[in-house]
């Protein structure tokens, strides 16, 4: 992605591929150490020794990615969007749903992790447009995570579920199950019961209720707002405006 949005004619070629290189190996990173505190890593090493090799390589790629860019572009940069990336992160990890869970709430603090690190990419690309690494990028961000979100609320092994999380999904299903004084989904939200019954009938409710369906097609809209301000304010060609749309909404 970086590499076909990229318009920073001053960096060489090899130069551009190391950067590019090191987003992907960032945001592998940044995956891997969501899905650590969550606890949906499926590798079975200490948590602790996880936690240490995964920050000892995100620091080391960081570094690099400064050093890479520091003669064509602000580094502070850098730093800001990983630094709202980790608050973001932090807004999750302690997030639970409760009474004061909203949509509002969601899209002002829960967002707040993933867009940055995309927000990252797009600047690193064309920062002189602040249209396509600060809005495009923005939409962009949401619908993964609006995507990713109705996908996990299905799956009763992710921590989405089994944490109650404060996801778009839990929220809209708990603003259906208020109105339709739903004892039994209300019961399981207020006593955080965790068994494989409670737990697939949550996933069940979700996608009954229009929560699911709901996620879905919020974030079809957001790819395609995304893609409209790509498609007007970048000079890509057609077909690789095509093919990146094609790989994006995979």
């Amino acid at each position: 992605m970086f590499l076909s949005l990229d318009q920073n004619k001053l960096q060489s070629l090899p130069t551009k591929n190391q950067i590019a290189v090191r987003l992907d190996i960032l945001f592998i990173l940044c995956d891997y150490l969501d899905d650590i505190l969550d606890g949906d890593s499926v590798i079975t090493l200490p948590k602790n020794e996880l936690l240490i090799t995964a920050m000892s390589l995100l620091f080391i790629s960081i570094g690099e990615l400064c050093e890479l860019n520091k003669n064509y572009l602000d580094t502070s940069k850098i730093l800001f969007f990983l630094t709202e990336s980790i608050n973001g992160e932090r807004f999750d990890f302690y997030s639970t749903l409760s009474e004061d869970s909203s949509a509002e709430v969601y899209f002002s603090k829960m967002l707040q992790k993933s867009t940055p690190l995309v927000q990252l990419v797009f600047y690193l690309a064309c920062p002189d447009n602040e249209l396509i690494w600060k809005d495009c990028a923005q939409n962009l961000s949401t619908a993964f995570q609006l995507q990713n979100d109705a996908l996990d609320c299905m799956d009763t092994s992710k921590s989405d579920l089994v944490l109650f999380k404060e996801t778009l999904p839990f929220i809209k299903a708990l603003e259906y199950a208020r109105i339709h004084t739903d004892k039994r989904f209300l019961t399981i939200i207020e006593h955080q019961i965790t068994d494989e019954d409670s737990l697939a009938f949550l996933a069940f409710y979700m996608e009954e209720c229009g929560a699911v369906e709901y996620c879905l097609r919020a974030a079809s809209l957001y790819f395609e707002e995304a893609f409209q301000i790509l498609k007007n304010n970048s000079n890509i060609s057609v077909e690789v405006f095509t093919l990146l749309k094609s790989y994006l909404k995979e």
